[in-house]
């Protein structure tokens, strides 16, 4: 069974966004669990994967997803950010 644990989030830009968009960024931990006849099991811990999603909505609202950017593909949370401010200049006040 694959186990994707959230291990951190935080919003970002929150003072910067209009007040129906949310930046979000969340780490999580990826793992494996095998499940033994016995009944114990294994746990093989994977690869992190950190993402920033930019959602519409308010907190009280389905939000929705506008895009997502893996952190992984950039030099730094910074670097990412700034992209985000870059092609989404409608979300920010």
């Amino acid at each position: 069974m694959n186990v994707h644990d959230l291990v951190e989030a935080r919003v970002y830009l929150e003072n910067e966004t209009k007040n129906n968009y949310q930046v979000l960024y969340e780490k999580f931990q990826h793992s494996t669990c095998h499940f033994e006849e016995d009944g114990r099991f294994s746990v093989k811990e994977g690869e992190n994967k950190e993402v920033v999603h930019i959602f519409r909505g308010k907190n009280e609202d389905t939000l929705y997803a506008v895009e997502t950017y893996d952190l992984h593909q950039f030099s730094s949370i910074d670097a990412l950010l700034e992209q985000v401010k870059l092609e989404h200049k409608e979300i920010f006040v």
